[in-house]
């Protein structure tokens, strides 16, 4: 049997995110309310109730920089809505800036900071990260299981070329089915792998380090960066599902991003990146009163 997106329509999910990475640490709590789309086919999953639990961010020693990065927070906090069809499929967003301007509101409460803020939006690139997030995390939940047909103790994996603006690049994706979950009955942990290496992968990135140098050079000309020289480099990403397989109604995701690569004469450097999601489906989906 496949793996088959059958969320109950309407449905109702609390959903706590964390985050840990050298560029961002942070807690948050909102509501996923799945309804109908009217008119027409399909669904959409919409964000509500939007909460910082904490920030989670360590406090820099006095006279060193905080290497949390902003633009990073706020991509994390926001979460227009997924626009899905009758099987699951994402197939637009709904509602992107309305999600930033909150994201920017539960963030920042001094008004000058939310217009320092607001500015990022009128950046096209910045809007493409704010769908690329929301789009990967449609992907790690539903996406990437949905219409599978995979076994306990079996894997699947598959090559696929990408395109790179600095160079052709091959993802190696695995899909592992790891069985039923002891601790959640009817759930089962499914994991999917993707990873980037090779002459391929180290070639794009030495060409990526080479034009960040060459702006690092134009500011000061007397930089590190002109000498160094990329060995090695690798990207690993790891999505942990916990699961109900004949819904895919998660109960818990976990993401894990990897970097590692190697400058002749220096040590590896190694960057590690967790994002879990929990979820809560005790609480019933508010009935909302009929239009007239």
């Amino acid at each position: 049997m496949a793996f088959k997106f059958a969320w109950p329509v309407p449905s109702h999910v609390s959903i706590t995110e964390r985050i840990d990475s050298g560029r961002e640490h942070a807690s948050l709590k909102y509501d996923g309310v799945l309804t109908a789309r009217k008119p027409g086919p399909g669904s959409e999953l919409r964000f509500e109730n939007l909460q910082q639990l904490d920030s989670d961010s360590p406090r820099s020693p006095p006279g060193v920089a905080s290497t949390e990065d902003p633009k990073a927070r706020l991509t994390t906090f926001t979460k227009p809505g997924l626009v899905l069809s009758g099987t699951g499929a994402l197939t637009d967003l709904a509602g992107l800036e309305p999600a930033f301007e909150r994201a920017v509101t539960v963030l920042e409460t001094d008004p000058r900071a939310r217009e320092t803020q607001r500015a990022r939006w009128d950046n096209p690139l910045f809007q493409t990260v704010l769908r690329d997030r929301a789009e990967l995390t449609w992907t790690a939940w539903v996406g990437t299981w949905n219409g599978v047909r995979l076994a306990p103790g079996q894997e699947q994996t598959k090559t696929t070329a990408l395109r790179h603006p600095n160079g052709p690049l091959e993802q190696r994706s695995t899909l592992r089915h790891q069985g039923a979950v002891a601790e959640t009955p009817g759930a089962v942990r499914l994991e999917w792998e993707t990873s980037l290496g090779g002459a391929s992968y180290r070639q794009v990135v030495a060409r990526t380090r080479e034009l960040r140098c060459s702006a690092a050079l134009a500011r000061n000309a007397s930089d590190p960066c002109a000498a160094e020289v990329l060995e090695s480099a690798s990207s690993v990403t790891t999505v942990e599902l916990i699961t109900e397989p004949n819904t895919l109604r998660p109960f818990s995701v976990r993401i894990v991003d990897t970097e590692a690569f190697t400058v002749k004469g220096q040590p590896p450097v190694i960057q590690r990146a967790e994002r879990t999601y929990a979820f809560d489906w005790t609480r019933k989906a508010k009935q909302r009163p009929p239009t007239r």
